[in-house]
C-alpha cells in the first residue's frame, strides 16, 4: 500500500500573482494521488511541518519570524525537503527618493539589494539572497547536471522570465544555469556587466534534508501591483511553459521522495 505524503504550500507577499502560482502547484500535486496538500498565505501555522514530507514556498517580500525560520531550519535538518521558488529570498526596501517611474510603475525610490541583516537564518537555509533582476526577457537555460534525479534526461530550453541575480550562501549543487547581463530598471544595482553561469535551479543539502530552489517563476495579475500601480499588465511568466512546469513536477516528486522518472514521463 502506498503511503500518503503531505506537502504544505506557502504563497504570499507582494507584487506577484500568488493565486496563479498556488493553482498551478496544486494542479501539479494532483497528478500524484498520494499527495495531500495544505495551503497558507504566510508563515504562521508551521507546526503542520511535524506531519509533512515537504514544504513549497512562493513568496515575495515576506520574511518569517525568527521562530518560524527556526521551525523550517529544523524541519530540513531532520530530513524534510523544501521547494523554494522565485522571490522567496527577496526583501524589498527603497532608497529615500527621488520618486521614479519604471516599466509604468511609480516607486518611491530605487530598490535596494536584500541586506545581509534580513532573516539571516532563513537566507542561509535557502542558499541565496536576492540582489536584483533584469527586465523580463528570453532566458536560455542550460542543464548543468544530468546525474541528479530532478534534471536527469532534461534538455536545454528557453523561456521568458525575469533574470535574477543573487548572492550564493553556502555550498550549492547547480542543476540548471543561465548567462545574462544588462540593465536592472528600478534597482540600485544599475547595469550588470558580468555574465557567469547563474544558477536557475540548485540543491542545497542541510542536515538530513535539502532545499531545491529556482529563481524562475515570475507572474503578476491585474491588481497585484497595488498600491504602486492601480492596474498592471497581466503577466503569466513561465507558468504556462511546459519546461517550467516540468521542473515543478519533478520538484514535487523530489519532495515526496517519489520516482522522478514517473513525473518526467507525464
Amino acid at each position: 500500500m502506498s503511503e500518503a505524503k503531505h506537502i504544505h504550500i506557502v504563497t504570499g507577499g507582494k507584487y506577484h500573482d500568488f493565486d496563479l502560482a498556488r493553482l498551478k502547484l496544486l494542479e501539479a500535486m494532483a497528478e500524484d494521488e498520494r499527495i495531500r496538500a495544505s495551503c497558507a498565505m504566510d508563515y504562521s501555522g508551521l507546526d503542520i511541518l511535524d506531519k509533512s514530507a515537504g514544504l513549497i514556498l512562493y513568496t515575495c517580500d515576506m520574511m518569517p519570524t525568527d521562530r518560524q525560520a527556526e521551525q523550517m531550519d529544523q524541519f530540513v535538518r531532520n530530513g524534510g525537503r523544501i521547494l523554494a521558488l522565485h522571490a522567496v529570498n527577496a526583501h524589498l526596501e527603497f532608497t529615500d527618493g527621488p520618486e521614479i517611474v519604471t516599466s509604468g510603475v511609480r516607486i518611491p525610490g530605487l530598490v535596494k539589494s536584500t541586506a545581509e541583516s534580513v532573516s539571516p537564518l532563513f537566507m542561509q537555509l535557502l542558499g541565496s539572497r536576492f540582489v536584483t533582476h533584469l527586465a523580463a526577457q528570453e532566458v536560455h537555460v542550460h542543464v548543468e547536471d544530468q546525474d541528479h534525479p530532478v534534471t536527469r534526461g532534461m534538455s536545454d530550453f528557453t523561456l521568458i522570465d525575469e533574470p535574477y541575480v543573487a548572492t550564493p550562501l553556502g555550498e550549492l549543487r547547480t542543476l540548471l544555469s543561465a548567462r545574462y547581463k544588462g540593465p536592472t530598471p528600478g534597482y540600485e544595482t544599475g547595469e550588470i556587466t558580468d555574465d557567469p553561469p547563474r544558477p536557475q535551479l540548485y540543491v542545497k543539502d542541510h542536515g538530513k534534508g535539502a532545499v531545491l530552489y529556482s529563481p524562475l517563476g515570475h507572474a503578476c495579475g491585474k491588481y497585484d501591483m497595488r498600491p504602486l500601480m492601480d492596474e498592471a499588465p497581466v503577466v503569466r511568466g513561465p507558468w504556462d511553459d511546459e519546461n517550467y512546469l516540468e521542473i515543478i513536477r519533478r520538484g514535487i516528486a523530489w519532495i515526496a521522495n517519489a520516482d522522478v522518472a514517473i513525473a518526467a514521463a507525464r
